[in-house]
């Protein structure tokens, strides 16, 4: 009987009742918080690189002629867009291609994209592209309406993001955005050390 009532008076007793719920909550709400923070870093990190294809590439539009000197003073303007994140683990390759028409009938042109020069930018540091002249473009535009024998600048960044929580847990999160530009003058964006004689034009590339 002792008993029975010392239970019925522990099961009225609600001292304490708040701190073992917030005992139990307050991991859930911490994990909450975590996340939301996690998940808004990535999307403002992820905002970032997409600015950089962006500006870098319509900044490349603009020249028409580049040497290794101006093109790493354009991909300067990278860690800056990147800012607060770290450049280190940021990558970007500018391409230049030419749109060459394989059809014989004007009224159903068969473009194929084919590469002048390649250059990309990673850590600082100004290093050869991915493709070499004469190659096919990887990754060309399917739904852009070009005419025979135009120029585009194909400009892709590529971002490993750590979180705040992937620092602790060796992950993280791979970003990438490609965009296309077309040179603002009537030229080409030329790039003479990178460009190869044997690939000038639609000619060469077809034969």
């Amino acid at each position: 009987m002792v008993m029975r009532n010392q239970f019925k008076k522990f099961r009225k007793d609600e001292q304490g009742l708040a701190a073992v719920e917030f005992a139990i909550i307050a991991p859930l709400l911490a994990l909450f918080l975590l996340g939301t923070t996690t998940a808004t870093q990535s999307i403002w990190a992820n905002g970032k690189v997409n600015q950089s294809a962006s500006v870098i590439g319509d900044l490349v539009s603009q020249e028409t002629t580049l040497t290794d000197l101006n093109f790493g003073q354009i991909m300067d303007a990278a860690p800056v867009l990147l800012e607060p994140f770290p450049q280190s683990d940021l990558r970007v390759t500018v391409t230049a291609s030419i749109a060459c028409d394989k059809s014989t009938n004007p009224n159903n042109p068969d473009i194929e994209y084919f590469v002048m020069w390649s250059q990309s930018w990673t850590d600082g540091n100004v290093v050869a592209g991915p493709q070499n002249p004469g190659q096919k473009l990887d990754g060309a535009p399917e739904e852009i309406k070009i005419a025979d024998g135009d120029y585009i600048i194909k400009t892709v960044s590529e971002y490993t993001h750590t979180p705040t929580i992937g620092q602790q847990v060796d992950a993280s999160i791979s970003m990438g955005e490609t965009a296309f530009h077309q040179p603002r003058e009537s030229d080409p964006v030329s790039y003479p050390t990178k460009e190869s004689p044997q690939y000038q034009n639609c000619d060469d590339m077809l034969n």
